[in-house]
């Protein structure tokens, strides 16, 4: 295997553009330090990632050579995607343009290989000229927006109000991508506004929204404000009842999730914590990271552009990913996220070790979504049942 090649090659692939960002939301853990992403280290971790690409390509194809007199030598396809992260990546802006066209490039050399793109951004420096760039370049644009609670929770660095701007730039977002995710974090103090929020984006015709718990040193979940929050849950389930009926379409994504798996009997944790695999997160020095949550820190890197993965940290972190025996024990440990490394150790600083937070909201999370399918899959329900089943 070469160096730089990656199981194969690398599925998904996080550029961290900047660690600057134009709000200061009240849970946010990062530090807003004025840093980007050189062009030459994208370049360089995007040049890796598709030399994988070609590899496996070239691998396929001769895989399907060979078994050609069989009838089955068909060449598989390959498909990755590039995320661009902050910080605010947007501040990023034109090195964005540049690096996804020179992507798109490089992805055409390569048979039956195809690139996506997905962008997280707070939404106040989208403009028409940026949405049509996007569009074109099929970038996937999701929008960071607490609803009810984007005033009280998400300020810009001079402490301003950002609702009124980021909903109009919400309205522009939809008219180019009606299939706009939204992306909401749920402050302990703001937790009665989930349903009023969901209320606000559906009336502004938003079809998609996801949602988790704040956590960390900023934040504190006393046990009125999770009851607060169960109380929402139950009114959201209904709402996600009501939207899906007949052929209404309104993904609550952490429901849609929970079902869907529940379904394919696929355990919850299947596709997460790559560490390393099929899944890497590149900081703005060029060095590897399993995800968001270890940027920076000491001890956490798994390799860089320039010296490749570093397999005996990957394996050192592994080691550490102990399931609890509390966790063994419980009748909803497939269907429950207790084994990410990120989410654990963003609460409690372990790996195996789950907080009490994410035990209960978990718990939270499928009973309520089990119960919104008990309502909803039927077959007057069919856009429904179709997506839940759809493979």
């Amino acid at each position: 295997m070469a160096k730089h090649q990656i199981e194969n090659y690398t599925k998904r692939m996080t550029l961290v553009m900047t660690h600057q960002c134009n709000f200061d939301c009240r849970y946010c853990l990062q530090k807003h330090e004025d840093v980007y992403m050189p062009r030459e280290t994208a370049v360089k971790a995007i040049d890796l990632m598709m030399d994988g690409m070609r590899r496996a390509s070239e691998d396929g194809m001769r895989r399907a050579s060979e078994e050609e007199e069989s009838g089955t030598g068909d060449a598989p396809a390959l498909s990755a995607q590039i995320s661009f992260y902050g910080g605010e990546p947007l501040l990023a802006r034109k090195e964005i343009e540049y690096l996804v066209t020179y992507a798109r490039t490089r992805v055409r050399e390569i048979p039956h290989a195809k690139v996506v793109f997905e962008i997280t951004t707070n939404g106040t420096l989208l403009d028409a000229d940026f949405v049509a760039f996007a569009k074109k370049s099929k970038i996937l644009l999701a929008l960071s927006h607490d609803g009810m609670a984007q005033d009280p929770v998400r300020v810009d660095r001079g402490g301003h109000p950002t609702k009124e701007v980021v909903d109009q730039k919400l309205k522009m977002l939809l008219r180019a991508f009606p299939e706009t995710i939204i992306m909401m974090t749920i402050h302990p103090d703001q937790a009665d506004k989930l349903t009023a929020s969901l209320k606000m984006f559906h009336d502004m015709g938003v079809h998609a929204v996801s949602f988790v718990p704040a956590h960390g040193d900023r934040v504190e979940w006393t046990e009125e404000a999770f009851a607060r929050l169960s109380d929402e849950m139950a009114k959201a389930r209904d709402l996600y009842v009501k939207w899906n009926q007949g052929d209404g379409v309104f993904r609550l994504i952490p429901f849609d999730k929970k079902i869907r798996d529940y379904i394919r009997q696929r355990d919850a944790d299947t596709p997460m914590c790559h560490f390393g695999g099929h899944k890497l997160m590149v900081d703005v020095d060029g060095k590897y990271y399993p995800c968001s949550h270890f940027i920076g820190r000491d001890g956490f890197g798994i390799g860089s552009v320039d010296e490749g993965i570093d397999r005996k940290s990957i394996r050192s972190m592994e080691k550490q990913r102990v399931e609890s025996k509390m966790c063994r024990k419980c009748e909803l440990r497939s269907r429950c996220h207790h084994t990410c490394a990120c989410a654990n150790h963003g609460h409690t600083g372990s790996f195996s070790e789950v907080s009490a937070l994410q035990c209960e909201y978990e718990k939270l999370i499928i009973h309520t979504a089990d119960e919104a399918a008990a309502s909803l899959i039927s077959e007057s329900n069919p856009r429904f049942v179709e997506r839940m089943y759809k493979k």
